[in-house]
């Protein structure tokens, strides 16, 4: 990715950690603590061997760290790296004394020396990067008997899936003809008609009409969505800003806000499946890892839960210590 797409990912991502969201799949995917994906780090976590140090590669809000610290206490330190700035609300250091965290960190040039870790992770995030690179540092990083494990977003997936849906939803609202737009279009108007000034009456009726008209179009597209969430979000907060009564400049600079917020979201989400690996790609992963550490094991799996395929598993360790997923 060239340096201003960087900066926009980073900037998206550091936007959306801000939230306080664990990761990047939390309104589809649950928490962290139930489910396919978390029986599979639970799993992994179980058998580490203690004291361990473990790295958490493009950690978001640190809910591996977090998993960690809560299963195994100051039986494990954990370097959390992310290329966004990051600062998890539940991170305390004077309680998580063993978690560090490292914002604005490439994982393709770590700041560790070599063989500084028993454990290496990521969840949704090891994909995003320069993967032959990666799995060179991972390697450097990695001590002789250490265990490297990602959890990959899968091509194939329930969260691609919807992703894609949502990127639909996303052009629907912010296109030309639509609500954000048409919300625009009708607040000067609702202004200057609560400030009691003159206004042309057919002006105020068309603008009205098309921001009713979009509304209408976001209900039928929700009626005939199977991921509605994201256009249930867009009317409510959409109408609340229209009807949020302040003077234009506000009313329009939340709208313009809000949309900015849509596009960072938009963003993510075609990052995300731009992103997703086909089997194919997991199998170089593979061969890079094989070749990285001759004479581990490497597992590959699909994690799956009732909803369909959540995403890939791969693990690499020594022989008769690789459990697969």
């Amino acid at each position: 990715m060239n340096e201003s797409g960087d900066t926009a990912r980073q900037q998206a991502w550091t936007a959306y950690w801000s939230s306080g969201r664990l990761h990047s799949c939390a309104s589809t995917a649950g928490d962290n603590y139930t489910g396919a994906i978390a029986a599979f780090w639970r799993g992994l976590f179980g058998r580490m061997e203690l004291p361990a140090r473990v790295l958490d590669l493009a950690t978001g809000n640190g809910p591996l760290p977090l998993l960690l610290a809560e299963l195994h206490g100051a039986g494990v330190e954990v370097d959390a790296v992310d290329l966004a700035t990051v600062a998890p609300a539940w991170y305390d250091p004077t309680r998580h004394r063993g978690v560090r965290f490292h914002p604005r960190v490439r994982m393709e040039a770590l700041p560790f020396a070599d063989a500084s870790f028993d454990c290496i992770v990521s969840q949704f995030g090891f994909e995003y990067g320069d993967m032959e690179v990666a799995v060179a540092e991972c390697s450097r990083v990695a001590r002789p008997a250490a265990h490297i494990a990602f959890v990959m977003h899968h091509a194939d997936s329930v969260l691609v899936r919807v992703g894609r849906e949502e990127l639909e939803h996303h052009a629907r609202v912010l296109g030309e003809g639509g609500l954000v737009a048409a919300a625009r279009g009708v607040v000067p108007w609702i202004a200057r008609a609560r400030a009691g000034e003159a206004v042309d009456a057919a002006d105020a009726a068309h603008a009205r009409a098309r921001y009713n008209a979009a509304m209408q179009e976001l209900g039928a597209a929700i009626a005939n969505s199977s991921a509605p969430d994201l256009l249930l979000e867009v009317r409510e907060t959409i109408h609340g800003l229209v009807m949020a009564g302040r003077d234009v400049q506000s009313m329009l600079g939340a709208i313009d806000a809000y949309a900015s917020e849509l596009e960072r979201a938009r963003l993510r989400t075609a990052e995300m499946i731009g992103h997703a690996l086909h089997a194919s790609q997991v199998e170089r992963v593979a061969a890079l890892l094989a070749a990285g550490r001759p004479g581990f094991v490497v597992e590959c799996a699909e994690l799956r839960q009732a909803e369909g395929v959540l995403a890939w598993s791969l693990v690499a360790g020594p022989p008769s210590t690789v459990v697969a997923g």
